[in-house]
């Protein structure tokens, strides 16, 4: 006799009036600000495809290799784009960060964006940023040059194909691949006549239509993320300024996730862990920067705050 085995039902947690709020202030934060990001970030990759010749394209498909002078250049563009746009939607979040915290609504304290912790921050985090996104995309082109290796590509198919691929990680230059490759071998099933050119093609288009999908996606990760970090960070600098000038005593910082089903697990086990201002969140995970665990995101898509809850009144 089978047994249906279903999974545990996730009980909702209560949840503090304030814990809700800053939930609700930073969802409505991101729904407002992610998408000029997600434009930014998908327009800055359709540069970098169109900046790169089809001509280097070949060179790099039969030597096996991208010049290194392309990824010195596409890491100068990142850098560019750190410091026109990236970086200033991340001070919008830190500004906006503050208004998150009803422990501070009609708190007269001053809050002052330009000291010494937000702005090396904003300087570290760039550089992280600009290595970490490069990387990735050196990673992605190498996949592909493998693949023509190991599968046995043509020069052309394969040149044709690294162009949408540009600014997609290496698991979704992979699959997009992929796409292609199920796309060319439907359509000889089904059509043993067509002609091969006229294959490739088809299937060159629909790669193109999903790698636009998969750019997509990854500029909202990146959006989204990017915005809660800096976002959290904005909270935390100005409830410790508040503290600086008198206005709040000890402070201890709660994590807050929305307890639904939609929730992972590593940041429902968090929910509502309660430690010291300069303590670190023990969730496990690739750590993005230095710093990463004492606020969330704990991951990419994150969307966990932090309450701040103040257990004695200030000492005068």
């Amino acid at each position: 006799m089978a047994i249906l085995m279903l999974p545990a039902k996730r009980v909702k947690k209560a949840r503090t009036y304030n814990g809700a709020e800053v939930l609700k202030r930073l969802q409505s934060f991101l729904d407002n600000n992610t998408e000029n990001l997600v434009q930014i970030l998908c327009g800055f990759w359709q540069d970098q495809q169109y900046a790169i010749s089809y001509q280097e394209l070949r060179e790099a498909v039969k030597q096996g290799y991208l010049d290194e002078a392309v990824f010195q250049q596409w890491s100068q563009d990142y850098a560019h784009l750190v410091a026109t746009e990236i970086s200033r939607a991340w001070m919008d979040a830190i500004v906006a960060g503050p208004s998150g915290q009803p422990v501070l609504d009609g708190s007269p304290f001053v809050y002052d964006t330009q000291t010494p912790g937000i702005l090396s921050w904003i300087s570290e985090h760039g550089a992280e940023f600009v290595t970490s996104v490069t990387q990735d995309q050196k990673d992605a082109i190498a996949a592909l040059l493998v693949k023509r290796m190991k599968d046995g590509h043509t020069v052309d198919e394969l040149s044709r194909l690294i162009r949408p691929c540009i600014g997609l990680t290496e698991g979704q230059t992979k699959a997009t691949a992929n796409y292609y490759d199920s796309i060319v071998e439907n359509l000889k099933k089904e059509h043993p006549r067509m002609k091969q050119e006229s294959i490739r093609k088809k299937a060159q288009d629909a790669a193109l239509k999903y790698a636009e999908k998969q750019h997509r996606y990854r500029a909202l990760t990146i959006a989204q993320t990017e915005l809660a970090f800096a976002y959290n960070r904005g909270a935390d600098e100005s409830v410790r300024q508040a503290q600086a000038q008198g206005l709040m005593g000890e402070l201890r910082k709660r994590w807050c996730s929305s307890g639904d089903m939609s929730v992972c697990d590593m940041c429902d086990a968090l929910d509502g862990t309660e430690i010291g201002m300069d303590e670190e969140f023990g969730f496990k995970g690739r750590v993005l920067f230095r710093g990463h665990k004492l606020l969330p995101p704990a991951h990419p898509r994150c969307a966990c705050a932090v309450e701040y809850i103040e257990v004695s009144p200030p000492e005068f």
